[in-house]
C-alpha cells in the first residue's frame, strides 16, 4: 500500500487558449467537411487538442505518452505540472488531493469541477462539495485542465477551473496493456487492460491493484500506514452500421472501487515534527477508511448529417466513506490538541506525555473515536448538441441541459462515539454511543447556451449557464428534536454569463481574453437565502509558437462578491467550525501562469525536452465578513505566491529515455488571519518545499518497457498542511521499478 509519485510533463496545451493560428478549425467552404473533426467529443472538455484555438481559455491536456514519462498515480505530481493549479499534501501519499485553481479555495477540492469521461465525478457535487472521494488518476489515458470563460459549458463550480479524467477508451484493434511495480515501504501495484472492437461491437475490461504500507511509523504499533486499493472496470459500446443513415454509438461503462486507507486526520506538533516527520502518534493506531464506489454510465452519441450531432448521458454513482477517526483527546476536541503544546500552555506537558504514551488520560472521555459514515447517491441525465453552421461567418451553436439529484445520508452504520482511556500508553475501551441518522438531498436543473463564431482570424464565444437548485439537510423521517430544529433548506436560481475571445497575429502571436460570472453552490447544509459564491473573472494573455518552441503567458484577475468556505474537521473555518458553509465575503485574487517548451538539443540520436510551468498569484480579502471571522485585509489562505516546476528530458534513439523533474512551491499562509497586528503567523503557514523526482527507463522492444523512478531525490520534507491537527508533510525518499507490457 503506497503511493508512487512522480511528475509529469505539462502540455501546454494552452494552444487552446491562446489560438494556434495555421489551419483554421473552420473550412470556409467546408463546414459539413470538418464536422466531425471539431465537434466535441463526448469525454472531452477541450474542443479540439489538435486546433487549440477553438478553445475560450487555458486549456492544458496532458496524453498517455506525457503520464507514462513518470508513471505517477499521485493527482498532486500530474497536476501541479499545469500554471495555475495548486496541489498540498495531505497524507502525503496522494490519496487525499487538495486541489485549487487559481486560489479557488483551501478546501479538498471543493472549488474546483472534477469530472471522469466529461460527467461529474464528486461524491455529491450539489448535496456535499467537498471530494471526500477522488477518481484513481492513477488508471486515466488523459488528464485536461480547463481555465477561463469555457468551463461555463460544465459546472456546477464555474469560478476557476475544470479537471477531467479520460479513462482508458476502448480500442478499436485487439490490445491490452499491463504495468507492475514494486517499490519503497512495500509498495505494489497491478495495473491491466484489455479490449477489442469486432464489427458493431466492442468492450474493455480492466482492472487497478494497489498496496502500501504506509511511510508513517505508528508508535507503539505494527500496524501500517498504507492503503489498499481495489478497481474494476467495465466497458461494451455499440455502433450501427457504417452506412447508417444517421451513425450512433451507445456505451455502457460499469465501476467498482474500493480503497482502505489507514489514515489519520492527527498531526504533528511542530517540534515532533521536526524530529521526526514519519512519526504518528499511537493513540490514532485505529483510525481507519473504507471508501469506495460503484457507477453506472449509459452514453449515447447520433449525427444528424455532418454539422449536427447529440450527445446524451445517464449516470448514476454510489459513493461511501466510512471513517473512524480521533475528535478528542483527553476533553479537547481535534483542531486544538497540538496548539497546546506549541503554544506552551499551562497543560502542555500533559498533552505531550499523552501523545507520547507517557501519560494516562485524565478526562472522561479520554480517547474519543467519531464514527462518520456518510454516503452519496448521485443520479442524473444530461444532453448537449453541436450545430454547425455558417459560411463567411462560422458559428458552432452549443446547447446542453443536465438534470441531477444528490442524497447524502450519514450515520448508515447507527454508531456515535466510541471512547477509550489511555492507559500505560495502550488504549482501554469504554463504551460506545449511538448516532441518529440523518439525511439530505439537492436537485438541481443546469441549463448551458454557447456559440462558437469565427470570423477570420477572430475567434468569439459568448456562453450563458443557468443553475436552479433545491437542498435539504437533517430529512430523517426518525429525526430527533435537535435534528428537527437545524432542519435547512434553501432554493436558488443563477444565471452567469461569459464571453471568450482569441485573434492571432500571425503564424507566431495569438492573443486570447475573456471574461466570465463563476458560481459555485453551497452544499445542503446551507439555510434558505444563501447565495452561494459569486465571482467576475478575467483572463488575458498571449501565445507564441515557433518550430519546436512555445511560450504561453496568461494574467488573471478574480474578484470574489461573495467567497464561502466550507467547513469541515479537516478544514476548519476560523473559530473551529467544522460544519456547514461560512460566507466570508469579498476578496480579490490576481496572478500570472507561464508556460514554456522546446527541444533545447535534437538529432537523430538524443533529443532534450524542456518544459516549465510557473505560477504566481497574490490577493486578500478586500471587506470583513458578516460573522467577522474575516478582515479587511486578511490573506487568502493555503495560497503560495511561487509555484515552479521545471522538466528535463533525454530521449535516445537506443531506447534509453530519462526525466528529471524539479519541483518548488513557496511558503502558505494557512489561516486568514495570519498578517493581522500582534498575531504570531509561525503556526499560521506550511514551509516551502524544494524536491526533485527522476525516472529512467528502456524499451526490451517496441512493447516493453522497464523502468526505475527516485521521487523525492534529496529526502526534503516540510511542513505541507496543518489540518486537522497538528504538521503534515510530503512523502519522504521513495524508489520504484517498474515495467510495462503493452499487447
Amino acid at each position: 500500500m503506497k503511493n508512487h509519485r512522480p511528475s509529469l510533463r505539462f502540455a501546454p496545451l494552452s494552444a487552446a487558449l491562446l489560438l494556434a493560428i495555421s489551419t483554421p478549425a473552420f473550412a470556409d467552404a467546408g463546414a459539413a467537411d470538418n464536422a466531425d473533426a471539431r465537434l466535441l467529443d463526448l469525454v472531452r472538455v477541450i474542443a479540439n487538442p489538435e486546433d487549440p484555438q477553438t478553445t475560450m481559455g487555458s486549456a492544458y491536456e496532458l496524453d498517455l505518452k506525457q503520464l507514462q514519462k513518470f508513471n505517477s498515480a499521485n493527482a498532486n505530481d500530474i497536476l501541479r505540472t499545469v500554471p495555475g493549479v495548486y496541489t498540498r499534501e495531505e497524507s502525503g501519499m496522494g490519496q487525499f488531493p487538495r486541489i485549487g485553481i487559481r486560489a479557488s479555495s483551501a478546501g479538498r477540492s471543493d472549488r474546483i469541477t472534477v469530472l471522469v469521461d466529461g460527467l461529474p465525478a464528486a461524491m455529491a457535487p450539489y448535496a456535499n462539495t467537498s471530494a471526500y472521494f477522488f477518481p484513481n488518476i492513477g488508471r486515466m489515458s488523459t488528464v485536461e485542465v480547463l481555465k477561463g470563460p469555457e468551463v461555463l459549458l460544465h459546472g456546477p463550480q464555474t469560478t476557476s477551473g475544470v479537471v477531467n479524467m479520460i479513462s482508458t477508451q476502448i480500442p478499436e484493434d485487439a490490445a491490452g496493456m499491463l504495468n507492475v511495480e514494486i517499490g519503497s515501504f512495500g509498495t505494489r501495484k497491478i495495473h491491466a487492460h484489455y479490449g477489442q472492437t469486432q464489427g458493431q461491437w466492442g468492450w474493455l475490461l480492466e482492472t487497478y491493484q494497489a498496496q502500501s504500507d504506509g511511510f508513517h511509523q505508528i508508535d507503539r504499533h505494527k500496524d501500517d500506514a498504507g492503503y489498499d486499493i481495489s478497481e474494476f472496470v467495465g466497458k461494451v459500446r455499440w455502433s450501427s452500421a457504417a452506412d447508417a443513415t444517421y451513425p450512433q454509438q451507445l456505451e455502457l461503462s460499469l465501476n467498482y472501487d474500493r480503497e482502505e486507507l489507514n489514515v489519520s486526520y492527527l498531526g504533528l506538533t511542530d517540534a515532533d515534527f521536526r524530529a521526526n516527520p514519519d512519526r504518528r502518534y499511537g493513540l490514532s493506531a485505529l483510525e481507519r477508511m473504507d471508501r469506495g464506489r460503484k457507477s453506472a454510465t449509459l452514453r449515447h452519441q447520433i449525427d444528424f448529417g455532418a454539422n449536427t450531432q447529440l450527445h446524451t448521458a445517464a449516470f448514476w454513482f454510489d459513493t461511501y466513506r466510512y471513517y473512524n477517526r480521533l475528535n478528542q483527546i483527553n476533553g479537547v476536541g481535534l483542531g486544538g490538541v497540538t496548539n497546546i503544546i506549541n503554544t506552551g500552555q499551562s497543560n502542555a506537558a500533559l498533552f505531550q506525555g499523552i501523545l507520547d504514551g507517557s501519560a494516562n488520560t485524565t478526562h472522561a472521555n479520554g480517547v474519543r473515536y467519531g464514527h462518520n459514515h456518510p454516503s452519496f447517491v448521485s443520479k442524473g441525465i444530461q444532453s448537449e448538441l453541436h450545430h454547425i453552421f455558417g459560411q463567411n461567418v462560422q458559428h458552432e451553436l452549443i446547447v446542453g441541459a443536465r438534470w441531477e439529484m444528490d442524497n447524502a445520508f450519514n450515520a448508515d452504520k447507527g454508531i456515535g462515539n466510541s471512547i477509550y482511556q489511555q492507559v500505560n500508553g495502550s488504549l482501554v475501551y469504554q463504551s460506545t454511543s449511538a448516532a441518529a441518522r440523518q439525511e439530505g438531498d439537492a436537485r438541481a436543473w443546469s441549463f448551458w447556451a454557447a456559440d462558437r463564431i469565427k470570423i477570420d482570424n477572430l475567434y468569439l464565444m459568448p456562453i450563458v449557464r443557468h443553475e436552479r437548485i433545491r437542498t435539504r439537510a437533517n430529512l430523517a423521517w426518525n429525526a430527533t428534536p435537535a435534528q428537527v430544529a437545524a432542519r435547512n433548506q434553501n432554493s436558488l436560481n443563477k444565471t452567469t454569463v461569459g464571453l471568450g475571445a482569441n485573434y492571432a497575429i500571425d503564424d507566431a502571436w495569438t492573443l486570447l481574453g475573456g471574461i466570465h460570472q463563476g458560481f459555485a453552490p453551497p452544499g445542503n447544509g446551507a439555510g434558505m437565502g444563501t447565495r452561494g459564491e459569486e465571482s467576475l473573472n478575467y483572463e488575458g494573455g498571449v501565445r507564441w509558437r515557433n518550430g519546436g518552441w512555445g511560450v504561453d503567458a496568461i494574467g488573471f484577475y478574480t474578484n470574489y462578491r461573495n467567497s464561502m468556505q466550507t467547513c469541515l474537521v479537516a478544514n476548519p473555518c476560523p473559530g473551529g467550525i467544522i460544519t456547514g458553509t461560512l460566507q466570508t465575503g469579498r476578496k480579490k485574487v490576481y496572478g500570472l501562469e507561464l508556460g514554456t517548451f522546446g527541444n533545447l538539443h535534437e538529432s537523430a540520436n538524443l533529443r532534450i525536452p524542456l518544459r516549465l510551468a510557473y505560477t504566481l498569484t497574490d490577493g486578500e480579502y478586500t471587506s470583513n465578513s458578516d460573522t467577522g471571522s474575516v478582515m479587511k485585509g486578511d490573506v487568502i489562505e493555503y495560497t503560495p505566491k511561487h509555484v515552479a516546476t521545471v522538466q528535463l528530458g533525454f530521449e535516445t534513439a537506443q531506447g534509453w529515455n530519462s526525466y528529471l523533474a524539479l519541483n518548488y512551491q513557496s511558503r502558505a499562509w494557512t489561516g486568514s488571519n495570519a498578517r493581522r497586528p500582534g498575531v504570531d503567523s509561525r503556526l499560521l503557514q506550511t514551509d516551502s518545499l524544494f524536491t526533485v523526482n527522476f525516472t529512467t527507463g528502456y524499451a526490451l522492444s517496441e512493447n516493453t518497457e522497464v523502468y526505475a523512478r527516485v521521487n523525492n531525490l534529496f529526502d526534503q520534507q516540510r511542513i505541507t498542511h496543518r489540518g486537522a491537527d497538528g504538521a503534515r508533510g510530503n512523502a519522504p525518499r521513495e524508489y520504484t521499478l517498474g515495467l510495462r507490457v503493452k499487447f
